[in-house]
């Protein structure tokens, strides 16, 4: 185990291209030293800033999101290691109009 004061956290949040689970289909992947705000289920993520291959992608739909908490042993030349959070978010593409926005959510 390691101990508190040597161990850093690291956040992420990876967003899936619509139909995919695939870790190497992310449209999107954020790192942070410090938590996001909790995304839910029929949150909408607007991808028109993200760049590259995420840029076709104008609305998202979240659909499900699933969490990853392991341990990066301190090795080599990082003698630190880490706690790294990851927050797998999956999407469904949704029409960019004022429909879309409007339309409230189902509680979950």
């Amino acid at each position: 185990m390691l101990s508190r004061r040597t161990t850093k956290l690291e956040y992420r949040l990876e967003i899936h291209r619509p139909g995919s689970c695939d870790d190497r289909e992310c449209l999107k992947i954020f790192t942070s030293a410090a938590p996001f705000l909790p995304l839910r289920i029929g949150d909408l993520l607007n991808a028109s800033a993200w760049d590259g291959d995420a840029s076709g992608w104008k609305l998202l739909r979240v659909l499900n999101v699933e969490h990853v908490i392991s341990e990066k042993p301190s090795a080599g030349i990082d003698p630190s290691g880490r706690i790294i959070h990851r927050a797998l978010i999956y999407t469904e593409k949704v029409a960019d109009n004022a429909q879309t926005r409007n339309r409230p959510q189902a509680a979950s």
